[in-house]
């Protein structure tokens, strides 16, 4: 297919997915509504901080049965206590509260809360289980009284169950996405907040695997931005970090990232018959030597600007994963990790978020602050205290 048939197939899938959203804008009582609550200018965070530092936060814990503080029937915090959080166990407003004052007290400067599109309901019920909580974190960042002291951002989650398949359903996202964009303490960077899919292959599977259907998918996000009255939306989309895509779709993303892989595609951890938690664990130095592996080669080689991310640990043994397990870092070694991504972005001119003059913002991503079962923990805990945000305090400095 030439350029120019391109452009009108992309023009027509485009207009097909905007008619339904402009559908939807008069009929949004029965979509999902976001309060915005905060009031305050829009600022714009790369202006004031030589480094960006995010965190990726999951908000999959509440108290309802079931809850994923349980595997097999067993409440796993009896036999993993050093991973209790000590700000609070479950996401309510008081715990978001508490953490939005530690982790700006210790130059975090935003939190990347993972979003979830409703499930599509399998024989009357839905696969997630209080699926609804799993977006608390949105609201309470907005409400609490401390939301003004850092940024938020939001990247939504694609992987089934939680992908947006059909353009209602895309649509509907975009116009909640939009929406808390007009907060004033979303992150924005080069005076555009920031928005991340989580899967760039996902998102391209999710569209049929047409790159038109998804480019005309995302220019519906970017209209709805438009919309809302939030500007123009700075794009990004998450990829292994080794991957580097050809072709034309990764141009419609200002930056790729990554939000956690492991070498070896985290690998079965033993052909034994221990169980997942009697396995050995290896070395951290394998995970963060990946990692700058991977920045590296995007930043040599990649097709976009490269936000790199740093892991905070992986050892998903409470959930009984069978992958490799990694040893938690000392505060050594997490000091170390954080030296290396601050000199990968002092001197890799392809990491961070670009701007329109040609700069960048020194933007790195922390996985994560409360993957507890996972083990990509940088929320204080019963084990570690306050080990990990003293450490990026140390290293990134107050803001």
């Amino acid at each position: 297919m030439g350029r120019n048939a391109r452009r009108i197939a992309s023009a027509a899938v485009a207009a097909a997915i905007l008619t339904t959203w402009a559908g939807l804008r008069s009929t949004r009582a029965d979509g999902p509504r976001l309060e915005i609550t905060g009031s305050g200018a829009r600022e714009d965070a790369s202006h004031h901080d030589e480094y960006l530092v995010g965190v990726y936060y999951f908000a999959g814990w509440w108290r309802d049965q079931p809850n994923k503080w349980q595997r097999g029937g067993r409440d796993w915090r009896a036999d993993w206590p050093q991973r209790v959080p000590t700000l609070g166990e479950y996401n309510e407003q008081a715990t978001m509260d508490r953490e939005i004052v530690a982790a700006a007290d210790h130059g975090v400067d935003f939190f990347q809360i993972l979003y979830y599109c409703r499930p599509a309901l399998v024989n009357g019920r839905s696969p997630e289980p209080h699926a609804d909580k799993l977006n608390a974190a949105l609201e309470q960042f907005m409400a609490s009284p401390h939301a003004g002291r850092m940024k938020f951002t939001l990247e939504t989650v694609n992987h089934p169950p939680f992908d947006a398949t059909t353009d209602q359903e895309w649509a509907e996202a975009c116009h909640l996405w939009a929406q808390a964009m007009k907060h004033p303490s979303y992150l924005r960077v080069d005076g555009r907040p920031v928005f991340k899919i989580h899967g760039y292959e996902l998102f391209l599977r999710s569209a049929g695997g047409d790159v038109e259907t998804a480019r005309a998918r995302l220019d519906v996000l970017r209209q709805a931005v438009r919309d809302a009255g939030a500007g123009e939306v700075m794009l990004s989309a998450g990829i292994l970090p080794e991957q580097l895509f050809p072709g034309e779709l990764p141009n419609e993303f200002d930056f790729l990232t990554t939000y956690m892989w492991m070498p070896g595609g985290g690998r079965v951890a033993s052909d034994s018959e221990d169980s997942p938690r009697n396995a050995p664990l290896r070395p951290y130095a394998e995970l963060i030597d990946y990692a700058e592996a991977g920045w590296k080669i995007q930043n040599d080689k990649g097709p976009r600007f490269y936000v790199p991310y740093v892991p905070a640990g992986w050892d998903p043994r409470p959930w009984q994963d069978p992958r490799c397990s990694y040893a938690m870092p000392t505060r050594v070694e997490w000091i170390d990790a954080l030296q290396r991504v601050k000199r990968a972005l002092d001197t890799s001119p392809r990491l961070g978020a670009p701007k329109k003059d040609g700069s960048r913002a020194k933007m790195l991503l922390i996985y994560a602050w409360n993957e507890f079962g996972e083990g990509g923990i940088v929320a204080p805990t019963r084990g570690e205290g306050m080990m990990k945000l003293d450490a990026i305090r140390e290293v990134f400095g107050r803001r």
